[in-house]
């Protein structure tokens, strides 16, 4: 999907929708703009690429579970991100889930 979506990586998760006033919209981290069909599945694209936190690669959603998991409310975390073609770390204050 990375290649048909011309993808900067391979391994991450796209971000398709931010919560308004959330911590990832506060951070700058951007949702997708567009929709597209995958398959049997529609999907936003055109979102920011979640590559790492805390420099801990992140290949599925799985491994975003695991990690916040450990994580609290307040706690910050560097997100690694791609925007395009552009890498990117942005400082992320988590909320409540």
């Amino acid at each position: 999907m990375a290649e048909a979506l011309d993808l900067p990586v391979e391994e991450g998760l796209l971000i398709e929708r931010v919560t308004p006033g959330g911590p990832a919209e506060r951070a700058g981290l951007r949702g997708g703009n567009r929709a597209v069909v995958a398959g049997m599945r529609r999907i936003l694209i055109g979102g920011d690429v979640l590559v790492a936190i805390d420099g801990q690669k992140l290949a599925t959603q799985l491994d975003l579970n695991m990690f916040m998991n450990k994580k609290r409310p307040g706690d910050v975390v560097t997100v690694t991100a791609y925007r395009g073609q552009k890498k990117m770390e942005v400082r992320v204050t988590l909320a409540e889930r």
